[in-house]
C-alpha cells in the first residue's frame, strides 16, 4: 500500500509540474464566441435552466441498464 501511494503521489508532482509548463492560448475570434455565448438571454441570471435536469435525467435514463461486455469486465 504504501509503495502504491508514493507512487501515486510521485505521478501527481509530476504532472503537477507538466502542468506549470502548458501555456494555452486563446484566439480574439474564441473569446469573442464566448462572450456571445455568455450574453445570450437563457445565459442569464434569473433564466430558467430547468431543461438542464431533464436533459441530464434523460441522458442518465439512456445509459442506466449498459453492462460492461468482454474480457475487460
Amino acid at each position: 500500500m504504501k509503495s502504491t501511494l508514493e507512487e501515486g503521489l510521485r505521478i501527481l508532482a509530476e504532472a503537477t509540474e507538466l502542468a506549470k509548463s502548458i501555456r494555452i492560448d486563446l484566439t480574439d475570434d474564441y473569446l469573442q464566441l464566448i462572450a456571445r455565448v455568455e450574453a445570450m438571454p437563457r445565459n442569464q441570471n434569473g433564466a430558467d435552466k430547468s431543461y438542464v435536469w431533464r436533459r441530464d435525467r434523460t441522458f442518465k435514463a439512456c445509459f442506466e441498464n449498459v453492462r460492461l461486455v468482454g474480457p475487460w469486465q
